[in-house]
């Protein structure tokens, strides 16, 4: 009788523990998730500044409440697409391995994006190509988050969208495929400095810590999560020049409604917002260095927020100011937020004043400064960007994301070459940031710049050719980049004592005026050198006229005589008038000295005399020349 008693007691509490076990918050699912957060973009994105913080805070609220053991959290910063679909790889096999078993694989990215593409490294990823790698997974239910500009695209082909999640009850267990995404189709996805993060995934992730727990029943399901992200989204754009509003897809089918968070563990502490008047709070970790939670009192129910043990500060908000306060919690404890001793701030102090860097962790202080970089970035300031990215890399050469932070900077200054037609000073910044991030080269965007920095190196090979040609040009025929010269004779077919100055043409021609200071007169004439080396043979020609000839006797008539050969002239015959032919042969120094060494026959007409006619003859005269090319 006893034994059938206890019988009977063990089945009704069975049957008990069965009924309580199918209305539990608790996870009967494996769950499993990847967590992608990246900054950089493609190339010609203007880097984000919070899309990595945005993947730990999903991160973190998933294992602290989601029922994702930590080692089933993949968190990926700044993947590559190959990257990316191996880790999906791993997840279809971790959930095909799981037989027998319910498996939730979640899939989290928060990026730049357009509205085909996801902007990672290498391929380009199609919003087209998650939603089918999400769908063919082998797990029981797949979800899928995208926080990125126009990400709605990723909503799009074939599913109908409504207001609400919608699930039948014709199927007993609950399968299928949730995908949402923090903008429309055609909209940006907005980060904010107050909130250090995408708007949208900051009231995401304070919904799962319990703001969007509607029934208050200590669990938030993915309705309750999107409700409120979507509708605090909108409220929060709503003045903004772009409206986000976020979209979703569901292919589910079954009974019941999808589970994300718990908020009543034995782990965490209850952050209680008592209802009431609104009243905006906002949660920070002590060092004020990362928003945790945010959320408004209500006037139907009282508001939980599940958070890890440890110390935080709290800030009320007011229109005209804030309201300060610390809090210390331990594992279990409770605490009303409305009941905490407060200190007035001015609003002015922002709601995350990143507190005193003095006071982080050495990894904390790094990643803040890494922010700081990406920050200047974001803002144009490559300058600043540059120096505190190189200032990371000499401290850890493996820091690959100051390394993509340096190589986007320098393609921004690479933009301003560009712009100002600087070819030269653009070509080396291309190749200093593809030095920087060799992952440049797969970048979409960056195909266009590539493209470019290979038509620069061609050119700058073309333009060395030709300066190396010219340099040997130079070296065996000085003449090549001589323009001018200056020069004297002594004695030659130009006059005596004479002052000449040369244009070079083509290097090979010699016009040249020369001032003859013994006729005085002007003599003008060209050389023709036509060998291209330091050593040429030469032709002259030339006409020389004195002053007195011209009608002026600047010298009152004085006359001297030259001649060789035995046979005398006057000097007013010789260099009176005459034109001249000479030869030999002229020598350049890569300096620019020059000299003319030659015979020269000069043709003119005799004065006639009582005794003696006027003549035309001629005479042979050696020719002299020293001179400076440049």
């Amino acid at each position: 009788m006893h034994q059938t008693l206890m019988g009977r007691v063990v089945r009704i509490a069975c049957v008990i523990a069965a009924l309580v076990a199918a209305h539990s918050p608790a996870f009967a699912e494996q769950r499993y998730a990847l967590v992608i957060g990246s900054n950089p973009g493609w190339s010609q994105d203007r880097p984000l500044r919070y899309a990595d913080n945005d993947a730990e805070r999903v991160r973190d609220v998933l294992v602290a409440l989601g029922g994702f053991p930590a080692d089933r959290v993949n968190l990926m910063r700044d993947p590559s697409t190959a990257d990316v679909r191996g880790a999906l790889r791993r997840l279809a096999d971790v959930a095909r391995d799981s037989t027998g078993e319910d498996t939730l694989v979640f899939v989290y990215y928060s990026g730049h994006a357009d509205n085909k593409h996801l902007h990672l490294r290498g391929d380009p990823m199609s919003h087209k190509e998650l939603q089918d790698t999400l769908r063919s997974l082998p797990a029981t239910i797949k979800l899928g988050v995208v926080d990125a500009c126009k990400s709605g695209s990723v909503t799009r082909k074939g599913a109908s969208q409504t207001d609400e999640f919608v699930v039948d009850v014709v199927h007993p267990k609950l399968s299928g495929m949730v995908l949402l995404s923090s903008s429309g189709a055609d909209e940006l996805s907005q980060e904010s400095r107050a909130l250090q993060g995408s708007v949208f995934t900051h009231h995401l992730v304070s919904g799962l810590r319990g703001a969007a727990d509607e029934d208050n029943d200590q669990q938030v399901s993915i309705t309750e999560a999107y409700h409120y992200a979507y509708s605090r989204t909108r409220a929060a754009t709503s003045t903004s020049s772009v409206q986000q509003r976020p979209a979703f897809r569901y292919e589910l089918s079954g009974q019941g409604e999808l589970m994300l968070t718990k908020l009543k563990t034995n782990k965490n502490v209850a952050m209680i917002v008592p209802k009431g008047p609104a009243q905006k709070y906002v949660v920070l970790d002590a060092h004020e260095w990362r928003l945790i939670a945010e959320t408004t009192s209500e006037k139907a129910r009282d508001i939980t927020l599940a958070l890890a043990p440890g110390t935080y500060r709290v800030k009320r908000v007011h229109e005209d100011r804030l309201e300060v306060a610390s809090l210390v919690v331990a594992a279990g404890g409770r605490s009303d937020l409305s009941k905490l001793t407060y200190t007035d701030a001015p609003l002015s102090a922002g709601i995350i004043t990143k507190g005193d860097p003095g006071d982080l962790t050495p990894s904390e202080h790094r990643d803040y400064r890494r922010q700081q970089a990406f920050g200047f970035l974001a803002n144009g300031q490559t300058a600043p960007a540059v120096a505190l990215f190189d200032q990371l890399i000499r401290e850890d050469r493996g820091d690959m994301l100051a390394w993509r932070g340096r190589g986007r900077a320098l393609v921004r200054i690479a933009e301003a070459y560009e712009r100002v037609n600087d070819h030269k000073s653009e070509r080396l910044a291309l190749a200093d940031a593809l030095k920087a991030d060799p992952s440049l080269s797969e970048d979409p965007l960056f195909a266009i710049w590539y493209q470019r920095l290979g038509e620069l190196d061609a050119r700058e090979r073309v333009t060395v050719e030709r300066k190396d040609q010219f340099q040997r040009d130079v070296t065996k025929n000085p003449r090549t980049y001589k323009k001018y010269g200056v020069g004297f004779d002594l004695i030659s077919t130009r006059g005596l004592l004479t002052i000449n100055a040369t244009k070079v043409i083509h290097r090979m021609f010699f016009p040249t005026i020369a001032l003859d200071f013994a006729g005085p007169g002007l003599d003008f004439g060209i050389t023709i050198a036509p060998l291209p080396s330091r050593w040429s043979p030469y032709l002259g020609f030339g006409a020389h006229v004195s002053a007195k000839k011209l009608g002026l006797d600047i010298y009152g008539g004085g006359m001297g005589t030259a001649g060789t050969n035995d046979t005398s002239y006057s000097t007013e015959d010789i260099w009176g008038l005459h034109g001249r032919i000479e030869g030999g042969v002229q020598f350049v120094s890569n300096a620019g000295f020059t000299t003319e060494l030659g015979l020269g026959m000069m043709v003119f007409k005799t004065t006639a005399t009582a005794t003696q006619p006027s003549k035309t003859t001629q005479q042979l005269w050696p020719v002299f020349h020293l001179g400076w090319l440049w």
